[in-house]
């Protein structure tokens, strides 16, 4: 059974969640859960003078109160304000990605590096803050929201800016107008090639792919997973590693080469050629027939 304290504690997780919570209360809540405030039993109005609230720092529960606080879009922008000066970095982390946050205080949370990375997953974004985040952070070959919701016109700024790394979050769209993949395809930064195959955007030549498999061994992982890939370059990308069981999974891979990989090393590129549709039904028999 809970005792009285884990107990008073899901009802502040509760209030932090209740949109009917008065204003007032929502302040001193906010202030209580960042650990700024002595908190009495007087607090939200019940309670004798001896009720005893536990440390937000010392109970792992207290701290999901703040996380549904930074989560919620329907708080005053004066509470999202408070919250960004929260001493927790987590609690700030929670509210980077809240679409609810006005532009300026986007802005504002930016400066605090830790925080940064977390903001490009805001879809509500500006795009030049965007822009400036992933020229100072190491962003993953991902499609961003604000990026997936970029007008046309948008997308032309992102592919054409000076920053390599700007042009990469742009190579992540499928929905590229041609001239633009066909920019980009020739791009003289490989990472923002690498970025287009990543999101294995269709319009990516065969040709493409072979040449950069056997130009840029980092890329080969992508290039094992895209649809265009041919049996060669697929092939190619079998002498590396980490693309191996994505190579073998890929159903252009020639029957034969599929077969062989049942016997590989590694259980995982092996367990990735059992999987492959191409492999020969005559060949999946025998693996059924081995295992009897």
């Amino acid at each position: 059974m809970p005792n009285e304290d884990t107990r008073h504690l899901a009802h502040l997780c509760g209030l932090a969640d209740n949109p009917n919570l008065p204003v007032h209360l929502l302040d001193k809540l906010v202030v209580m859960t960042s650990g700024e405030l002595d908190a009495g039993g007087d607090l939200f109005g019940f309670g004798g003078p001896g009720t005893q609230i536990p440390e937000a720092a010392d109970i792992p529960a207290m701290e999901s109160t703040g996380e549904v606080m930074a989560r919620r879009t329907d708080l005053p922008v004066e509470t999202y304000h408070q919250m960004a000066t929260d001493r927790r970095l987590w609690v700030r982390l929670y509210l980077a990605r809240n679409p609810a946050l006005p532009e300026s205080l986007l802005w504002t949370l930016a400066d605090d590096r830790a925080v940064r990375p977390e903001l490009a997953w805001n879809p509500n974004v500006p795009l030049s803050l965007l822009a400036e985040i992933a020229v100072t952070v190491n962003l993953p070959h991902i499609l961003l929201p604000r990026v997936a919701s970029a007008t046309p016109p948008e997308l032309r700024w992102l592919a054409t800016a000076k920053d390599w790394q700007v042009r990469a979050l742009a190579a992540m769209h499928k929905k590229l107008p041609q001239d633009l993949v066909d920019k980009l395809i020739n791009d003289p930064e490989t990472r923002v090639i690498q970025a287009l195959v990543a999101a294995k955007n269709p319009n990516c030549p065969p040709e493409l792919l072979h040449k950069l498999a056997h130009r840029s061994e980092p890329t080969c992982p992508h290039i094992a997973q895209h649809p265009n890939a041919n049996a060669e370059t697929l092939v190619a990308c079998l002498r590396v590693l980490p693309a191996r069981r994505h190579a073998a999974k890929h159903p252009n891979l020639p029957a034969e080469t599929i077969t062989e990989l049942l016997d590989d090393p590694d259980l995982l590129v092996a367990e990735a050629a059992a999987a492959n549709p191409a492999l020969p039904r005559k060949v999946m028999e025998r693996v059924l027939m081995q295992s009897c």
